[in-house]
């Protein structure tokens, strides 16, 4: 049963200096576009993937972007590991799902996500494919987990492949048309110059300073074979080794997850137009939450505010007492009958109902304008984004979240090759809510021109789905933690990722309250099935005698 806490958590409570606001920009008309978004329910409680996202245990491959047009970017450089394991991972989150149902740990509530996910799971044949790993040499198995994982993932999954000495060649002639790099600023920008978009250097110790000067006076010399030598072990060192060059070849796959993003409710002004906030500017390890009134000590924390999913609040900087800004959920939901600014077709939305009547409630982030200082995410979009990163909280702390200034874009190149866009989702939503988290105004019509109208302002030049112009649009850079403007680009265009469906089942455990300490470890348990991992059966109530029975979890203690 769910129960209401009396703790109230100080999250994402970093307070801000007043900026300016542009008030006539918010309207109390209703949504006309009846396309549904976001999360349906009825209640809160606890809820599991039902995606097929692959799961990455290094987190060095593992960065996080975000920028003006408020979207956040997953970037997974997929390890051999990770690509050899990702049927088996399916299987083994599928069949975990199975059981729990089968054994009656869990009941099924409000949704069909799991019926969905499992017919889907059966016409891909994974069980099947994962039983062909035995007898298959090594190189066919993993190309039938990536032309799987492409499959199941469509137009996220990217084969990156560069000739590297041609690289080091453009890099050479770049460096010796300039001016020799002397300070710290500069050589930054020479070294993340390699590989554009993909290196995202931020500070050098001795050894790799002098390196960069050595490779800087080379390409001014002669000895093109030195340059490369020095070239490649010093691009071997910057980036940790995560981008394999084998016989000339740069070759990797690579995931790009692009989804809305909620950010400070504030806006500020830039080129005569208001434009949301970014907070928390620079770069951002993910950090365990240490202080606080609920089960600390960990990245992947749970709130026992109902109204934050039972999802994971990954937090990435502490603002005093108990208060931290972290990437989380919607933070809010929204009783859809009789609502003011909803769509009144979505009050008669029944697709996947268990029950098949119309859902009472809707989870949706703004893609504006919002937050206290965290970040906003979908519901099932965190949910997806939890699912990538690894599995443990220790595997999770030090993944890197780079920051905007908030005039400057997320720029990136999805397929590598030179075709720099600004990054975008095809989500139209942006709303501000009240204190007690009741949806009063939007920003925007939640058409796809009304929107745009309203986010990119006069800088746009509208046009159809990826033809969008930002005329003019600056980068983020980064020097040492702080962020700052990079490159100015004309006439760039936007990149429109698709609005990914959110695939999350609710249920409820058998015999346990959800915001008990074991409902909450039986929660983040769930979400950590992955290679390299060993699932704790106990927590998970599927070994009666390791748990002591299932009978005595009414009796464990809420957070504080």
């Amino acid at each position: 049963m769910i129960r209401q806490v009396l703790a109230v958590m100080g999250v994402c409570g970093l307070l801000i200096g007043a900026l300016a606001r542009e008030a006539d920009a918010l309207g109390r008309e209703r949504w006309v576009n009846a396309e549904p978004y976001g999360f349906f329910f009825n209640d809160y409680g606890p809820n599991f993937y039902t995606g097929f996202a692959p799961r990455e245990q290094d987190r060095r491959r593992i960065t996080v972007h975000l920028g003006r047009g408020n979207q956040l970017r997953l970037r997974i450089v997929l390890s051999d590991e990770a690509i050899g394991a990702y049927i088996p991972d399916q299987v083994a989150r599928h069949d975990l799902y199975e059981a729990l149902i089968a054994e009656g740990v869990i009941q099924l509530t409000t949704n069909t996500a799991w019926e969905s996910y499992d017919r889907r799971f059966a016409a891909e044949g994974l069980a099947a494919l994962a039983a062909q790993r035995a007898d298959m040499p090594p190189a066919e198995w993993r190309e039938l987990n990536l032309r799987t994982l492409q499959k199941l993932m469509p137009e996220r999954v990217f084969h990156v492949r560069k000739d590297f000495p041609r690289m080091l060649d453009d890099w050479k002639a770049r460096l010796a048309a300039g001016d020799p790099p002397a300070t710290l600023e500069a050589k930054l920008e020479a070294v993340n110059d390699l590989f554009p978009h993909r290196m995202f250097v931020t500070d050098l110790d001795a050894g790799e300073d002098a390196a960069v000067s050595e490779v800087a006076a080379l390409a001014r010399g002669g000895d093109a074979a030195g340059f490369r030598r020095a070239a490649e072990t010093l691009f071997q060192r910057l980036t940790g080794g995560i981008y394999p060059v084998v016989n000339g070849t740069l070759d990797y796959w690579e995931v790009t997850a692009i989804y809305a993003a909620g950010t400070h409710d504030s806006l500020t002004t830039y080129a005569g137009h208001q434009i949301p906030v970014i907070t928390t500017q620079g770069v951002w390890p993910l950090i365990p939450r240490r202080h606080g009134k609920g089960f600390l000590g960990m990245v992947d924390y749970i709130s026992s505010e109902g109204y934050y999913g039972l999802k994971p609040m990954l937090p990435y900087e502490y603002g005093g007492g108990i208060s931290y800004n972290a990437i989380h959920n919607t933070g809010i939901s929204n009783w859809i009958g009789g609502h003011p600014l909803l769509p009144k077709e979505w009050s008669r939305h029944t697709e996947g109902s268990r029950d098949g009547k119309p859902y009472r409630r809707v989870a949706l982030t703004s893609r504006g304008p919002v937050s206290h200082g965290c970040t906003r995410l979908n519901d099932g979009h965190l949910a997806e984004f939890r699912e990538m990163l690894p599995s443990t909280s220790e595997g999770m702390e030090g993944i890197v979240t780079y920051r905007n200034v908030s005039q400057c874009y997320d720029v990136f190149d999805p397929k590598a090759d030179g075709d720099a866009r600004v990054m975008g989702v095809q989500y139209y939503i942006a709303f501000r809510h009240t204190d007690s988290r009741v949806m009063e105004q939007t920003w925007a019509q939640n058409d796809r021109r009304s929107f745009y109208e309203w986010l990119y302002g006069p800088e746009m030049v509208y046009g159809p789905l990826n033809e969008v112009v930002i005329k003019e649009a600056c980068d983020g850079r980064f020097l040492g933690r702080k962020a700052r403007v990079g490159r100015t680009y004309r006439n760039i265009k936007v990149y429109e990722a698709a609005y990914e469906p959110e695939t999350v089942q609710m249920y409820t455990i058998e015999g346990v309250d959800a915001f008990s300490r074991a409902g909450m470890d039986f929660n983040r348990e769930l979400r950590r099935i992955g290679h390299g991992y060993t699932v704790d059966r106990k927590l998970l109530r599927l070994d009666a005698r390791a748990a002591g029975g299932r009978a005595s979890a009414d009796g464990d203690a809420h957070e504080e």
